[in-house]
């Protein structure tokens, strides 16, 4: 994990008065890396171009366009969001969670909570991605899985071979052409082998 000092924060608030004062507790906290912008409008792009290690928005309820904007970051450019806004309402939390915000706050933020509030965003968002990446994986497998039952059973079905024998001989022509498994139960299912 990077220190304090070498994280690259994004700040974003079109209130440049509260801007200026998140702006400073943040520097009083130890973070050096901190661009502070109002363009609430071209999150997305500032991102795109700025690429840090955590972006802090600061508004009083999210709207539709800054909810959309945050979904394209978490699909195109996945970096933890921490929200603080002033909304409590239960449907707006949920919207931005969906959304990709990481942490939502409520409170304002302060000297005591700004450390943790970022570290729990990081966790989140490193938690989300670890779920993700493992489901990802578990698809993957699946769809192989899918694959090598379907060419065992084509080979079952013109063959008239038991499962077993199936198997075996898409391992021999496996190790044979040497290729993996998955390949050759492609290359069934496509009919290249008979």
């Amino acid at each position: 994990m990077k220190s304090t000092s070498s994280l690259k924060l994004m700040l974003v608030d079109q209130s440049t008065p509260r801007r200026d004062i998140l702006e400073k507790i943040l520097r009083d906290s130890g973070y050096v890396n901190v661009f502070a912008t109002s363009g609430l409008s071209d999150v997305f792009s500032l991102v795109d171009r700025i690429a840090p290690d955590v972006v802090l928005i600061e508004l009083d309820s999210p709207n539709r366009d800054t909810l959309e904007q945050l979904r394209a970051i978490r699909e195109q450019r996945p970096t933890p969001v921490l929200m603080f806004a002033h909304d409590q309402d239960a449907q707006t939390v949920h919207a931005a969670v969906d959304s990709g915000v990481c942490a939502y706050m409520v409170d304002s933020v302060d000297l005591n909570t700004v450390k943790p509030a970022i570290a729990l965003a990081m966790a989140t968002f490193n938690a989300y991605r670890r779920v993700r990446a493992e489901a990802d994986a578990y698809r993957k497998e699946l769809g192989t899985q899918k694959r090598l039952d379907r060419a065992k059973s084509l080979l079952m079905e013109k063959h008239s071979l038991s499962e077993s024998e199936a198997y075996r001989t898409m391992r021999k022509m496996a190790m044979d052409e040497n290729k993996k498994l998955n390949v050759i139960a492609e290359g069934i299912i496509l009919g290249h082998y008979c």
